[in-house]
Formats: structure tokens, sequence, C-alpha cells
């Protein structure tokens, strides 16, 4: 009933068999896509695309099982997450190139996406994307062998909850949404208490360390132009160590040797969600983007200096 009052914005298309969820707007070339961290959907995205399609067309969706998307079977890692995302944007016959845009563990399934599918990317955007090299390079990693073990766990019974009806007869199917997005509760709404959705978040969470290393072993960028968009290690409101921080930053900035043609922003005031804190920084390095796929120009050379913005 709530979602009869609520339609999502959108159109779904069957990929092995299950409706996956593809909401596109906007007109003009390179088409972007959006692709959003563990645990988010497309409405992660809704401070970024209602300005960005005023020029061009961009595209955020749900991946399986998350938000209006339903749970595809098999593994959830980064190869086949990219290989659903292609056939998803093939069935809706969005044209091509693509600038991708991937957020957090996103930009894992980025860079295997580029590695399948080359001729399709024209330019990457990585927002505060996760790295291969965080898995030994923080200290008691969340995505230690033991700790995924312990979460999983605590996922299934959040699971066996929302599949009895248990967890809406105790008041707990409560929407959140990220400030600056309160005109979307509604829908929001619609999406809780979805035993595919924890089912789904929690594959990839246990998928994390196969998708680091297909993301290590993928063969991106080449010459591909490439934005870095991190968060601020300076920001006062962190709730995050120094020493954290600091190692989050650097490896930060050893994405840039992705590609001759990268170049790094740090956006002030922001955390790991750059697109909420600072949707600014996102849209104008979008752009930049979109700009150097359609002249075929440098962005920057690698060695110049990160940016503040």
């Amino acid at each position: 009933m709530l979602r009869a009052r609520h339609p999502v914005p959108g159109a779904f298309y069957l990929i092995n068999g299950r409706p996956m969820h593809l909401y596109c707007s906007g007109h003009g070339a390179p088409t972007v896509v959006l692709d959003a961290g563990g645990g988010n959907d497309w409405l992660i995205w809704q401070k970024v695309q209602p300005e960005l399609e005023k020029t061009q067309r961009v595209c955020s969706y749900d991946r399986a099982g998350v938000g209006w998307s339903e749970l595809q079977p098999g593994v959830r890692d980064a190869r086949n997450i990219s290989m659903e995302l292609h056939q998803l944007l093939t069935q809706a016959g969005e044209s091509k190139p693509f600038v991708l845009v991937g957020a957090s563990v996103a930009g894992f399934y980025a860079r295997q996406y580029v590695d399948r599918y080359p001729s399709e990317i024209a330019g990457l955007v990585l927002v505060d994307s996760s790295t291969p090299e965080q898995i030994q390079a923080i200290p008691d990693s969340a995505y230690s062998a033991e700790l995924i073990k312990r979460e999983h766990r605590k996922v299934m019974l959040e699971w066996w909850k929302e599949a009895s009806g248990w967890a809406l007869l105790m008041g707990d199917c409560k929407a959140e949404v990220e400030p600056g997005l309160e005109a979307y509760s509604d829908l929001a709404r619609t999406e809780t208490c979805r035993p595919s959705y924890a089912t789904s978040w929690r594959g990839e969470a246990d998928q994390f360390l196969n998708s680091a290393e297909e993301a290590a072993r993928a063969r991106c960028c080449k010459d591909l132009p490439l934005l870095i968009i991190s968060q601020d290690p300076d920001n006062p409101r962190s709730t995050q160590p120094t020493s954290i921080r600091s190692i989050w930053n650097s490896m930060q900035e050893g994405l840039k040797a992705l590609s001759p043609r990268a170049r790094r922003v740090i956006a002030r005031g922001s955390g790991h969600g750059v697109m909420i804190d600072r949707p600014d920084v996102v849209m104008r390095g979008i752009r930049e983007i979109s700009a150097a796929a359609t002249t075929h120009e440098g962005v920057q050379h690698p060695f110049a200096p990160t940016a503040f913005e």
C-alpha cells in the first residue's frame, strides 16, 4: 500500500529474471552513472542528480537486494556486481560511453567495470573510494576475517526479524534519510525492513576482501580521465582517530597512480559521505571529468599538488 502511494521514479529491468531499479534523468553526453557505497542506494545521490540533470544525462541505481532492486543469486563481489550493472545499462539502452562515479566500496566495482568493459567508460570519479590497501594498512580493520564472521551472524538475526515480521511488529521499521534529503522520507520508508536488503548488504561486506583483490588485479585505469574526491582528514566533526584519518588520506593520495590523467581534490569539511556534505565538489568534479572525456584532453598532471575545495 505504501509503495503504491509513493512510487519510485525511474524504471525496472529484468536482470537474471529479477527486477532492478534504474533512475535516469536529463539529456546530454556523456551519461553519468552513479554507484553508491555499501548499504546505500539511489537516494544518497539526490543532492547531486537533480543538479547534474540540468546539463547532462545522469543515472543512479539500486544494486541487487538494496533499495528497490530484488536480490540476485550468486556471490556479491565486484565481478558479479559490475556485470549486473553492465546488463542493466545495456537493457535500458543508455548511451555509451559513460562517466562512472563510484563511492566507497563502489570504487572497487567501478575499477572492475573498467577492466571488463573498457570501451564503455570515458571517465572515472572515485568519491572517498575504498582501496585494496586499507585491509592491511588500517589497524583492526572492520573487514578482518573474524569481524566479518561476527557481523554476518548479527545480520542474519536482523534478517530473521524482518522476514518474520517481528521488526515491523516492534516498530523498528523506521526510515532514516541524510540531512537535506527529508523530501525523500516517504520513499525511504517504503524500503525499510526488506529481508533481501539485509542479505545483500551483508553479502557485499562478506565479499569485501574478494572485491578488494579483484580491484587490485583490475586493469584500471590506463589513461582514463580520473578524479579522486576525498573526505577532509582535518574534519573537526570526524569521530575517527587522527592516525586512521592520516592513513586513509595517504591511501587516497595513492589512487592518483591509477592513471596518468588523474588528479585529487579534498572536499573541506566533509566526512565519508562527500556527496551529502559537499555535493558542490562532487558535481564540479563530475562536470570536469565529463568535459575531459568529451574533449579527450588531459585533466591535470598526476604529480600536481592535491587541491582543497
